[in-house]
């Protein structure tokens, strides 16, 4: 094991949420070659369960001085900046390598990035190199990953009849749920059902759009998506704002297509005309591209399945994450 400590770093751990999760599963991988542990700003009691952090790897962080001499993996925006300023300042020493988890277009001159960034998705390191001028040899491109938990066993038999659509997301304005049912409400086929998995600010207002409707469904927070997504044809995403959603890779590793719009890295996990329908803005051609899905054969939608499988396979899996964040770290040190 590698004696030099490496620390991965955010702010809200009470919270469950995609970045977070990130952060946990990478610990868990460097965590079998380093001295590694998880650094946070709450009491280990108060952080959400659902992460599994066991109180041996957990550090409250109360002083900065805890910071020296590590490499610090920050996967937070908001505290970049303080991280960078104190490194200088303090002359802690330290190698801070920040992931870049979504795309921005605020607080650029209040954001003081270091040396070594990891981009999440070609469109984030699109958006490093644009708006916040980093230079592109300093950007490290690697994909979220996820443990496979596929069961083919258990997988859904399509039919165009009736179609089932999960949409899996945090429930809130960025996610657009109530956006979505506002505008296919009362347009949509009988055949096709939209079920909503996620808590957040805006779930009882879509609990209540929802109420009494035969195309949607609010499930709330669910607390194993592996055994929910088999029992659906397609994972929908359709968000103002995305990094490489988790939801998704989760979709294709079951095999299912995806139905998702042009933000963040979305068509990065889902390729237009191979394993995912790119959905147009709301109304007209929206609402259209939906009921349209009554119209997919089965050949060509086992085709997009496999496909989307094939391609969690090739790019998404967790031990090419984990191989990715060694083979960065290693290098720092030579």
């Amino acid at each position: 094991m590698n004696t030099k400590a490496v620390l991965s770093v955010t702010t809200n751990l009470s919270r469950y949420g995609g970045a977070q999760k990130v952060l946990v599963d990478v610990h868990n991988g460097l965590k079998l070659n380093y001295d590694a542990k998880i650094v946070g700003f709450q009491k280990h009691e108060n952080i959400h369960p659902k992460y599994g952090i066991k109180k041996e790897e957990y550090i409250q962080l109360k002083s900065p001085f805890l910071l020296r001499d590590k490499i610090i993996i920050v996967h937070a925006r908001n505290l970049i900046s303080f991280i960078t300023f104190l490194n200088k300042i303090l002359f802690l020493n330290s190698t801070i390598i920040y992931v870049s988890h979504n795309v921005y277009s605020t607080y650029k001159r209040l954001t003081f990035l270091p040396d070594i960034l990891v981009s999440i998705s070609k469109k984030v390191t699109e958006n490093l190199i644009d708006y916040f001028s980093v230079k592109q040899q300093k950007i490290h491109l690697i994909y979220n990953g996820i443990i496979d938990a596929n069961t083919k066993s258990n997988q859904r038999n399509y039919e165009s009849d009736k179609i089932k659509i999960l949409y899996a997301a945090r429930v809130n304005s960025t996610k657009r749920q109530l956006y979505l049912v506002d505008c296919l409400k009362d347009n949509l086929r009988p055949e096709i059902q939209i079920h909503f998995a996620g808590a957040g600010d805006d779930f009882d207002e879509l609990l209540e759009a929802c109420k009494d409707s035969k195309n949607f469904v609010a499930l709330s927070f669910i607390e194993n998506m592996n055994d929910l997504i088999p029992e659906y044809d397609y994972l929908m995403l359709y968000s103002v704002q995305e990094g490489l959603p988790l939801s998704l890779i989760e979709g294709i590793s079951h095999g299912k297509p995806l139905l998702v719009n042009d933000v963040g890295g979305n068509l990065e996990i889902g390729i237009p005309g191979f394993n995912c329908f790119e959905l147009d803005e709301c109304p007209d051609s929206f609402i259209k591209q939906i009921n349209n899905l009554v119209e997919v054969d089965k050949d060509k939608y086992y085709q997009y399945s496999i496909n989307s499988r094939k391609h969690y396979l090739d790019n998404f899996t967790y031990p090419v994450m984990i191989e990715k964040y060694r083979h960065l770290i290693d290098n720092l040190e030579q």
